[in-house]
């Protein structure tokens, strides 16, 4: 083996997800440097026959990442720097008289780190999901969505994206009319430009299964504030708004982002609801300090480690508390007023939820009626869970609403999307078991699953994908032209018939 990749490579290492239900000990596990490390990696790899996968944070609760020969961690791939304006197209460089940003980010920086690299340069992200603990690279390549149905998903953000695929080769990848200027366009490191939409769209969602993603470019915004409320309200009181429309087009498409809490379980009469109305506002404005707090007990509790592992416990001792403990965490979410930058107003989740977390979620068209029915199915069989089995989820039901995106594989694919979200704590007893009811029963539904959530109904349902996703073949074609070799196959893609 190359001198260097002994260098920056181990043996014997037990990789394992943040939620450690996923867990691999790979042949050899490389934490590269440079985009040339990437290279010598898939280089070697294919001389051996072997498979190589990237890992970042492991948030993922599905298979997606996992292999038996080389494992790839990109952490120390963390830089950011702003697009060279030269090389963008003119028609690029402005929207109307405001000027449009870009930032290239290697693939390995967590979410949460490019926020505060960004805040420094006095940009944004304008749209990223509940948590941070992600890198880019792997949010991108799992569909990560965020909330707000004008709003960009993540993938949507993206540019353009630096490829290192079969061969070690480096390609620049961009849609037919990509904000590059092919004239202008050199690169001393051999990256070739591609501007074509198809290879764009499918690798934009592509599980890493057509190379490894070194760089991306964003689109960002300059820096702005949230201003967020959260109001209680009662599912039968939600559900009518949601039927007679006026909770979509009087809430989600007024502000701009838009979600909601239900708790599965009936206490005292009503199954309560947390609705979250998030305004981005021009302007600093002056409030007074507790404004700029989000509630603190729901911060500080979301971030002790101890408070998980005592509530895991408790609960399994004394499941029939949870409906009033999900009652209990959605009162405690209230807030009168917050605002705070974007980053940290969409920022939803402690870390807790990283290490202990679990769920399944679901994409659906912004369809009244199909909302409130499929939430009306997940009231029903958490009540029958409970009566027959005495097992109960341990969360609220989340529900976001997102803009269409042009990603092939996107669960947002050309159309506005409604996600409803099952999270629970994992190690709760039944916790993997009322996961796998909820998909079959939703699937049924169309519910379409998220790729980077429990989604094992998918395995061996080809004609679900074919369903689902329209420019599947599409998206296949590209893959095989990328990865001729499948150095890039793992079982994920195996068992859902994707290669």
């Amino acid at each position: 083996m190359d001198q260097r990749l002994l260098q920056i490579s181990r043996t014997r290492k037990v990789w394992k997800n943040a939620t450690r239900n996923v867990r691999v000990a790979p042949i050899r596990y490389f934490k590269p440097e440079t985009p040339e490390d990437i290279r010598l990696i898939i280089q070697d790899a294919e001389s051996k026959n072997f498979t190589v996968r990237a890992v970042g944070s492991g948030h993922s609760f599905s298979e997606v990442a996992k292999t038996n020969d080389y494992l790839v961690e990109m952490f120390k791939l963390n830089r950011i720097e702003k697009v060279d304006e030269q090389v963008i197209k003119e028609k690029f460089r402005h929207n109307g008289v405001r000027p449009r940003y870009f930032v290239k980010v290697e693939g390995g920086i967590t979410i949460k780190d490019l926020n505060k690299k960004l805040d420094k340069m006095g940009l944004a992200l304008q749209n990223m999901g509940a948590v941070n603990y992600q890198t880019v690279s792997g949010a991108l390549s799992t569909a990560t969505h965020g909330s707000g149905i004008a709003m960009p998903a993540f993938p949507d953000m993206v540019r353009s994206i630096i490829l290192v695929a079969s061969g070690g080769e480096y390609l620049q990848i961009e849609p037919a009319d990509g904000i590059t200027d092919p004239a202008r366009f050199s690169s001393p490191q051999g990256v070739k430009l591609v501007q074509d939409d198809d290879m764009f769209y499918s690798l934009l969602v592509s599980f890493g299964a057509m190379g490894i993603i070194y760089a991306i470019t964003f689109e960002v915004v300059p820096e702005f504030l949230i201003k967020e409320e959260r109001v209680m309200t009662t599912w039968d009181e939600l559900k009518e708004e949601i039927l007679n429309r006026n909770f979509i087009n009087e809430k989600v498409r007024k502000y701009d982002y838009v979600s909601f809490r239900i708790n599965p379980f009936e206490v005292d009469g009503r199954h309560l609801c947390a609705i979250v109305y998030q305004q981005i506002l021009p302007g600093k404005p002056k409030l007074s300090l507790n404004a700029h707090f989000k509630n603190l007990k729901s911060t500080i509790f979301g971030n002790l480690p101890f408070v998980s592992w005592f509530l895991i416990r408790y609960l399994n001792l004394n499941p029939k508390y949870i409906p009033r403990a999900i009652d209990g965490f959605l009162k405690g979410t209230k807030d009168k007023l917050f605002i705070g930058k974007s980053h940290r107003t969409l920022f939803q989740s402690g870390s807790n939820i990283r290490r202990h977390g679990l769920s399944s979620e679901f994409a659906f068209p912004v369809d009244p009626y199909k909302i409130v029915h499929t939430i009306d199915l997940i009231i029903q069989q958490a009540k029958k869970n409970a009566e027959i089995g005495n097992i109960y989820q341990s969360s609220h039901v989340p529900v976001r609403f997102v803009q269409a995106s042009k990603a092939y594989l996107s669960t947002a694919y050309n159309r506005e999307t409604a996600y409803i979200d099952i999270p629970l704590l994992q190690k709760t007893i039944g916790d993997y078991e009322i996961l796998d009811r909820y998909q079959d029963l939703i699937v049924k539904e169309d519910g379409i699953p998220h790729w980077g959530k429990i989604n094992n109904k998918l395995y061996g349902r080809y004609e679900l994908l074919e369903k689902f996703y329209p420019k599947l073949n599409v998206w296949k074609a590209v893959r095989q032209k990328l990865d001729p070799k499948k150095t890039f196959v793992n079982e994920f893609l195996e068992k859902t018939n994707l290669c």
